[in-house]
C-alpha cells in the first residue's frame, strides 16, 4: 500500500487498474452454479415424481432449474387436465425438455386443439402420455394439416381422435402424409387408405423411399393398386427385410423354388404375412404327418392362414378316418380345408349317417389337440 502511494506521488499521471476475476474463476463460478441447479433438479425429480437418483441425474443433464417455481407450475398445469404422477413420470422420462416449454405458447395450444376436436381429457392424457413429442411439433405446419388429412379419410372428429389414440405418430411425423400422397399418385383410392389407417398404419410410417420401392415391386408383380389385395401385398413387402428373407428360406427348405414363392405370393399374398414359425408348422404337418408334396401348398397358399389346432388338424383326422373306412378315396384333399365350418360338417360328418356320431366326436375332440401333435 505504501509503495503504491509513493509511486503515485512521484508519478501523478500513473493509474492502477482493479484486477478482474480470471476466466478460470468465472468458469468455476459457472460450474458451481450449474451444479447447484442440477442438484436441485435431481432432488426435485426424485422427491416429486419418483425418479431414481441415477435417472434424475441423466435427465438433469438435459434440463435443470434453480428453483421450483416453473416446475411446480408445469406439474400443476398437467394435473389440472388429469395427468397423474405416473403419467408425468413417463412424459418427462421420454421428453425432459417439456419442463422448459412455455405453457401458453407451446403446450396449451396443443391441448386446446385436441379438445376443440372433441377429445376428452382422458383422450388428451392418453395421446400426450403415449407420444409427448407431439408437444414440440408445430401446430400450424404439422399437427393441423395431418389431423385434417386423417379426418378427410375417416370423415369425423370422433373417428379421427379414436385413431390418434392408437396411431398418434400421424400428427407429428411427415412420413405418413408423404406416403399417402405417394400411394394416391400410384392409383390407390382413398377408400383403401382407410384400410391402411385402421389396420396397417405402420406402412404409412415407413421411409417414403423404401415404400416407393415396395410399391414398384408390387405393381411389377401385377397387383392392381385399386384392389385390397394390393394393400395386403404391400403390407407383406414392407415387412422387415430379414424376416421376408427368413420366410423364403423356410419355403426353400421344404422344396420350393423362388418361382414357387412368387407364384404363391401372387395367388394369395396373405401367406407371406404368416410367421416363420407358422409356415414351418404348416409345412411340417402336411408334408410329414399327411404325406403331401410341399408343392401342393404352393398351389394353395391359403392353407398357411388357417389355424392348425382349430381347423386343419381336426379336419385332417376326419378325412383320414373316412379314407380308412373306404368312404373317400383319398384324404389328401384341399377343398375340405377351405370350406366353412357348417359346410364341412354337412359334407364330411353328418352326411355319413352310420358314422356321424363317431365322426362328430372325433372332430370335436381334435379341435383341442395340443401343440405336441406338431412336434
Amino acid at each position: 500500500m505504501f509503495g503504491h502511494s509513493r509511486r503515485a506521488l512521484l508519478c501523478p499521471n500513473l493509474t492502477f487498474k482493479t484486477q478482474k476475476p480470471s476466466s478460470i474463476l468465472l468458469l468455476l463460478q459457472h460450474f458451481s452454479s450449474s451444479n447447484q441447479q442440477q442438484s436441485f433438479t435431481v432432488n426435485y425429480l426424485v422427491q416429486n415424481l419418483g425418479f431414481s437418483h441415477e435417472t434424475a441425474s441423466k435427465l438433469s443433464n438435459k434440463v435443470h432449474f434453480k428453483d421450483s417455481q416453473k416446475l411446480d407450475t408445469i406439474l400443476a398445469f398437467f394435473k389440472s387436465y388429469g395427468f397423474s404422477n405416473n403419467h408425468l413420470f413417463r412424459i418427462i422420462k421420454t421428453r425432459p425438455d417439456v419442463l422448459s416449454y412455455d405453457l401458453n405458447k407451446t403446450i396449451l395450444p396443443k391441448f386446446n386443439f385436441l379438445l376443440s376436436k372433441g377429445a376428452s381429457k382422458s383422450d388428451l392424457v392418453h395421446i400426450i402420455t403415449k407420444t409427448p413429442v407431439i408437444l414440440c411439433q408445430s401446430l400450424e405446419n404439422t399437427i393441423t394439416p395431418s389431423y385434417d388429412f386423417v379426418k378427410r379419410l375417416l370423415l369425423s372428429d370422433q373417428s379421427t381422435i379414436a385413431f390418434l389414440k392408437h396411431c398418434d405418430r400421424m400428427i407429428f411425423s411427415k412420413n405418413p402424409l408423404q406416403n399417402i400422397q405417394l400411394l394416391i399418385q400410384n392409383g390407390v383410392p382413398e377408400s383403401k387408405m382407410v384400410i391402411l389407417l385402421r389396420n396397417w398404419y405402420p406402412i404409412l410410417a415407413e421411409n417414403p423411399l423404401f415404400l416407393n420401392r415396395a410399391v414398384v415391386e408390387v405393381k411389377e408383380l401385377g397387383f392392381n393398386p385399386k384392389s385390397t389385395v394390393f394393400i395386403v401385398a404391400l403390407r407383406a413387402k414392407v415387412n422387415n427385410k430379414s424376416l421376408w428373407g427368413r420366410k423364403i428360406d423356410v419355403f426353400k427348405k421344404w422344396g420350393w423354388s423362388e418361382e414357387n414363392v412368387v407364384s404363391a405370393f401372387v395367388k394369395h399374398p396373405w401367406c407371406m404375412l404368416s410367421s416363420v414359425e407358422k409356415i414351418e408348422a404348416v409345412m411340417k404337418f402336411f408334408v410329414n404327418e399327411m404325406g403331401w408334396d410341399s408343392l401342393v401348398l404352393a398351389k394353395h397358399p391359403i392353407l398357411f392362414l388357417y389355424s392348425l389346432e382349430k381347423r386343419v388338424i381336426p379336419r385332417a383326422f376326419v378325412l383320414q378316418f373316412l379314407e380308412s373306412k373306404g368312404l373317400i378315396k383319398d384324404a389328401k384333399l384341399v377343398t375340405p380345408y377351405k370350406l366353412s365350418e357348417s359346410l364341412f360338417v354337412k359334407r364330411y360328418v353328418t352326411c355319413y349317417k352310420d358314422e356321424a356320431s363317431q365322426l362328430l366326436k372325433l372332430y370335436e375332440d381334435k379341435k383341442d389337440v395340443s401343440n405336441k401333435v406338431l412336434k
